[in-house]
């Protein structure tokens, strides 16, 4: 038997994370499908983020040693323990930490990438810039560099423009998520390859899926929206919807921003996280989903895997009026003012729409497609 090729690829998610399936995860299935084996490098980790997540943490732990830890079929996890970590910690905010990482992992990291069989690989892929030491310790033919989000904008990545550069011009291949994204790496001496997001259509043109329980208590339409709660999300906007419409609007996703002006209208659901398995039922019974972003730097560069994932489930979107999502021509209603937003939600749950239309432009996203670009490009 031929043996597979390696890869060794770094996100910021967990690849068993029952809430979110992004990028990495579906390109990382798409290696293994091409006949690769890989090892998923999880966050560096010490007992600080006991305190912040225990879940996590005893997770990390418990794929720590230096052996394979079976995920899924010819995919392993690995949790490196550093006694010195990045992030937005006190005295750990010097992003030249990431550059002397490997020196503070125990045990040593040479040793147990060599144990797994992953000190040398055909692809290290990084998408998450503080993996960046990584490079310093893995032997590779090719360093792909996936750029998904303009990190400098999130409170986890601080000063991160230093190694963001560095791994810029490291890189065989950069891709980038979104257009906007282009000109930044231009700046650092390299051409990118554009990869929007994809999307698993299989997992999302379901038909067999239960309504979920929450729809069950009463039969009115059904306004959705899946994805994080963060300072990005337009709390403001969904007032305006909730006290303008007669429809039942629901949120899903964990609640990291104040959603306490909500509280107040009784057809605002804040239902939390769900389980990814879940979510194609959300949206087969829902009316119209939405895409509610405050409009601004860091949402301009964003490819919302949301929107190919409302397609596919064939429901109607209306989205604020982002550059990226703008560019991608889908067949939604694209608002550039809360009335229009609240107009086009209005109009689908009135006149309805053409779901073989949506779910035909979430085929031609799917994850599939994009890996066979990236192969072409990257690693012809």
């Amino acid at each position: 038997m031929q043996q597979r090729k390696k890869l060794l690829i770094c996100d910021f998610a967990e690849y068993n994370s029952k809430l979110f399936k992004l990028g990495n995860y579906h390109f990382c299935n798409c290696f293994v499908q091409d006949g690769y084996e890989a090892l998923w490098m999880s966050n560096a980790f010490n007992h600080l983020i006991y305190f912040k997540d225990q879940e996590d943490f005893h997770f990390k732990k418990s794929i720590s040693s230096a052996k394979r830890h079976p995920l899924a079929d010819h995919i392993y996890g690995f949790a490196p323990y550093s006694y010195r970590l990045y992030g937005n910690y006190a005295f750990s905010k010097n992003s030249r930490l990431i550059t002397r990482m490997a020196k503070t992992i125990v045990p040593n990291i040479w040793k147990s990438l060599e144990k797994m069989n992953f000190l040398e690989v055909d692809v290290l892929w990084i998408s998450n810039p503080k993996a960046y030491w990584l490079t310093k310790v893995v032997k590779y033919k090719k360093l792909i560099y996936r750029i998904a989000d303009d990190y400098s904008q999130f409170a986890e990545f601080p000063n991160i423009a230093r190694i963001d550069e560095l791994l810029i011009k490291s890189a065989d291949s950069v891709i980038i998520a979104s257009s906007t994204l282009e000109q930044h790496v231009l700046k650092c001496g390299k051409k990118p390859v554009l990869l929007s997001n994809g999307v698993e259509f299989e997992h999302f043109n379901k038909t067999d899926v239960a309504c979920p329980v929450e729809y069950q208590e009463n039969d009115r339409q059904r306004i959705i929206y899946i994805g994080a709660l963060r300072h990005w999300f337009d709390t403001e906007l969904i007032e305006k919807l909730a006290h303008q419409l007669d429809a039942d609007i629901y949120l899903v996703g964990k609640v990291e921003t104040d959603l306490s002006s909500l509280e107040k209208y009784a057809n605002v659901h804040i239902l939390g996280s769900r389980s990814y398995e879940f979510l194609p039922g959300y949206l087969k019974y829902a009316d119209v989903a939405l895409i509610p972003f405050i409009k601004n730097c860091l949402t301009d560069s964003v490819s919302p895997i949301k929107l190919y994932e409302y397609c596919s489930a064939g429901v109607a979107v209306v989205s604020t009026n982002l550059r990226e999502t703008s560019q991608q021509k889908a067949p939604i209603w694209i608002a550039e003012s809360h009335q229009e937003f609240i107009a086009g939600v209005r109009h689908y749950l009135t006149q309805g729409f053409d779901r073989s239309e949506l779910r035909a432009y979430g085929m031609l996203n799917s994850w599939d497609s994009r890996y066979e670009l990236m192969k072409k490009l990257c690693l012809g």
